[in-house]
């Protein structure tokens, strides 16, 4: 049995071997080399997304939909919170044996990997990761699925820049190739895809690193339209209003502070959960059960809509149909829910939920002014889509990902002008109140500094 074993590793490393060498003897130059492999990250990538979908699927089937049929009459009040309960303690035990413990392998630690480890990836941790994230957001948790796929998709680009045995600048590019090909597979965006690369995993929009990452995002967004089709991935409504100029001058801005507000209320919750759970004031043992029943409880109280599906699960045109004040508990749900969710043993990302806040806020923001205007004919989905990009770039710092994928979802070029604006009025009053984003927040915890160019 061991000597089939080393057999075959034998063989798999000859025949790496011999790959490097007939490519090396290709001599191409730097970018076409680049480009050949962002092909190959950006298909990857798709299927990577593709396959953590289909672990989402079959989680949820195995923690929410059997059990639901088995033990209807445990009633759905005690049923939720212990499902949700036993899916954190799974993940943070996927997390503990085939994550070896790592208290990383998200978004920032990606970044961290690019600027200070020159771009590797350990791949076991990085497995243990999106396993146990299928396993949180199938089963309920409240996370998004956009880190875990940026995880598995740079992975998969350093894996590669290491077998071939590029250099760590080389390699860096196949990360943020990876994390593009990602987002633009999961989000059917590749000019976001592209974008957040460039802006949260590089730092930088220097040419060099330009066409292996469009490339990458391109690619995957192909590969993933004939796997899922070419519809947006999130319920956009089919006829949306048109904001005046009044709307744009004073009311965008004043949505602008809003996000920014909201914004601050979720960093400084999930990094006050985290500081809870660090002083140890709760049994490292029983912390996913705690946590986990915590959200169930959520989850049922808000009747599933703080629930993970892995993109939004409320549609923008019921916004206009809800009170404000219920869109903002919504809103201040899903902040309690993810800050929970990620800091007691379940995994996932932040960008997802950001979302969800932004919209929430947005439509509750839409709602209260129809309410105040009634003749002006204000539609709140508008506001609830401004409201997306807004808590994107004030809850993790990426404005131009904001941007282009609110854009990409809609395909409506006049929401652009007003959506940058509520982006910039947001990022300049968040820098106001919380210098952190989710993401600067975990690296700033873990002291670790990205060399990243700010305006004195």
């Amino acid at each position: 049995m061991r000597r089939g074993r080393r057999r075959l590793l034998h063989a798999l490393r000859t025949g790496r071997d011999r790959a490097v060498e007939r490519f090396t003897a290709l001599r191409l130059g730097a970018e076409p080399t680049l480009v050949i492999f962002a092909v190959i990250i950006g298909i990857g990538s798709a299927l990577g997304v593709l396959a953590f979908y289909k672990g989402i699927a079959l989680a949820n089937t195995a923690l929410v939909v059997w059990p639901a049929l088995v033990l209807p009459e445990l009633g759905l009040l005690a049923f939720r919170p212990i499902v949700t309960a036993f899916t954190f303690a799974a993940a943070a035990w996927t997390m503990r044996v085939i994550g070896r413990g790592h208290d990383g392998m998200n978004v920032p630690d990606i970044q961290a990997a690019v600027e200070q480890r020159g771009g590797r990836i350990a791949p076991r941790p990085a497995l243990g990761r999106t396993l146990a994230s299928a396993i949180t957001i199938g089963g309920g948790g409240s996370a998004g699925t956009e880190g875990p796929v940026v995880v598995i998709g740079s992975t998969l680009g350093s894996w590669l820049g290491r077998m071939f045995r590029f250099k760590p600048g080389r390699l860096r590019v196949l990360v943020a190739c990876g994390a593009a090909g990602a987002i633009s597979a999961a989000f059917n965006a590749p000019l976001a895809g592209a974008f957040f690369a460039l802006e949260e995993i590089l730092g930088t929009f220097a040419g060099g690193y330009f066409s292996p990452v469009v490339v990458a995002a391109v690619v995957a967004a192909v590969v993933a339209r004939g796997i899922f089709g070419a519809g947006p991935a999130f319920p956009v409504p089919g006829e949306l209003g048109a904001l005046g100029g009044w709307e744009i001058a004073l009311l965008l801005p004043a949505l602008g502070v809003v996000c920014a507000l909201m914004a601050t209320l979720f960093v400084r919750s999930y990094f006050g959960v985290d500081a809870i759970v660090r002083s140890g004031r709760v049994n490292a043992k029983w912390l996913p059960w705690f946590g986990g029943a915590l959200v169930g409880i959520i989850v049922f109280m808000t009747q599933g809509a703080v629930a993970s599906d892995g993109h939004l699960s409320a549609p923008l045109d019921l916004f206009g149909r809800l009170p404000w004040y219920t869109l903002f508990a919504l809103a201040a749900a899903k902040i309690l829910a993810t800050s929970l969710t990620l800091n007691t043993g379940g995994s996932g990302g932040v960008f997802t939920p950001s979302l969800f806040v932004g919209a929430t806020t947005g439509g509750a923001f839409g709602v209260l002014v129809q309410g105040v205007f009634p003749s002006a004919q204000v539609d709140p989905a508008l506001y609830a889509l401004a409201g997306m990009g807004a808590m994107v770039a004030g809850a993790t710092g990426a404005p131009i990902t904001g941007i282009l994928l609110v854009f990409e979802m809609t395909h409506d070029f006049e929401l652009v002008m007003p959506l940058m604006l509520a982006v910039v009025v947001t990022k300049a009053v968040m820098r106001r109140y919380e210098t952190d984003s989710l993401y600067s927040g975990w690296l700033r915890r873990h002291d670790i500094e990205l060399k990243r160019e700010e305006i004195a």
